[in-house]
């Protein structure tokens, strides 16, 4: 077991509860996929599950731009076009012309990727329960609220980081004067 180092400045824990919260997160999901039944599963790659997650987490599941998707999780829309590309490929995601705009197109989550998201919940629903059995209730209460509060305050930063981001593409260079 670790114990939380503090800071003199802050008095906080210092960056290994950081350490932490990463390799629990990376624990968690390595042991969900390998104890997953589903060869679909172990064929999706850690960028095309985050990029289907969203697809799914978006806006209760409607139809997205690959423009949208890659300008919100922060990747290039060739890289986003090519996850996009293998998960049609797999049958996870439609591909469909967008009605407000025939020059685009929208992703969708597909029946069998609806399937492979509603499994993959239920395999993680119960790693979590297994995980946290030996917990007393108010700790596992307690988790949780932590958890939400730093979800709610990275949630915020990112979409912080895009607007900021958005606002500085916005801004014209500057005018160059000759000498």
């Amino acid at each position: 077991m670790h114990s939380a180092r503090t800071s003199p400045a802050r008095g906080a824990p210092d960056l290994e509860i950081w350490r932490r919260t990463l390799h629990v997160s990376d624990l968690f999901r390595i042991v969900a996929k390998k104890g997953a039944d589903s060869e679909r599963m172990n064929r999706i790659t850690v960028n095309q599950a985050r990029i289907f997650g969203y697809i799914f987490s978006r806006n209760g599941g409607d139809p997205i731009r690959i423009s949208t998707l890659a300008h919100d999780l922060d990747v290039t829309p060739a890289a986003a076009g090519q996850a996009v590309d293998r998960l049609v490929r797999d049958g996870m995601v439609d591909r469909k012309t967008d009605p407000t705009d025939r020059r685009a197109f929208v992703i969708d989550i597909s029946a069998k990727g609806r399937d492979l998201l509603r499994e993959h919940e239920d395999r993680c629903r119960a790693l979590s329960n297994e995980l946290l059995a030996d917990l007393p209730a108010e700790d596992v209460a307690t988790f949780d609220r932590v958890l939400s509060v730093l979800y709610d305050g990275l949630y915020t930063k990112w979409r912080e980081f895009l607007a900021a981001r958005d606002d500085a593409k916005a801004v014209p260079p500057p005018v160059s004067t000759p000498l």
